[in-house]
């Protein structure tokens, strides 16, 4: 019995794994698909680089997990939702775990997204996605669909996060990229104007 959490490098899914690693002892599994498409060519560098240092945090100061990783190269116009993505490789990510039962799939999704387009829908296609991908694995179950930091704000999953993994998560979905393994926020996207509406924009930021 365990859990599957999407992992994506942002704050959400962060704080989703520290509560999945501290509520319980159960089994945890993380994954992060390395999404390149035409929206931005360094977005995906920088959740990647993010992921990998979460991960290190997580295991010396929590616990042990599996972490895996997925590359998705989309070059055509249109990409549609992450949440369907990650739905569709999550259940092909269960399925090469028989053994463990993962009996709960996990996304870090808070509260202010609902606001978005079209949201219902958006969750309507990622479940059917995911319990899509599962037919054919004959499961003795069916596995929960589970949002472990649903009911939280942003700046609650900012105060809810240590400080060094605060600064460490990536939120701005064209950021620039820079040496040494950094990346500064664009200050332009729809994710950087989020955190300057609820005060939480990087110090020295555009």
């Amino acid at each position: 019995m365990g859990t599957l959490l999407m992992l994506s490098g942002g704050a959400d899914s962060a704080a989703a794994l520290i509560k999945l690693l501290t509520d319980s002892d159960e089994p945890v599994f993380a994954h992060h698909v390395v999404i390149h498409d035409r929206e931005s060519a360094t977005r995906h560098k920088a959740e990647n680089l993010a992921c990998d240092r979460l991960v290190k945090y997580c295991r010396e100061h929590y616990r042990d997990f599996v972490f895996t990783k997925s590359l998705w190269d989309f070059p055509l116009p249109y990409f549609g939702w992450n949440l369907t993505l990650c739905a569709f490789v999550g259940a092909r990510v269960l399925r090469s775990f028989p053994a463990a039962r993962i009996t709960r799939y996990a996304a870090g999704v808070i509260d202010e997204p609902h606001a978005l387009g079209m949201w219902k829908e958006r969750m309507e296609e990622a479940r059917a996605t995911f319990y899509a991908g599962l037919i054919t694995a004959r499961l003795d179950y069916q596995p929960e669909i589970i949002w472990p930091v649903a009911h939280m704000t942003k700046n609650e999953v900012l105060d809810f996060l240590p400080p060094e993994v605060a600064e460490m998560v990536s939120f701005c979905r064209n950021p620039v990229e820079m040496w040494g393994n950094r990346f500064r926020p664009c200050g332009k996207c729809i994710s950087c104007n989020t955190r300057k509406e609820v005060g939480r924009f990087p110090v020295g930021g555009p």
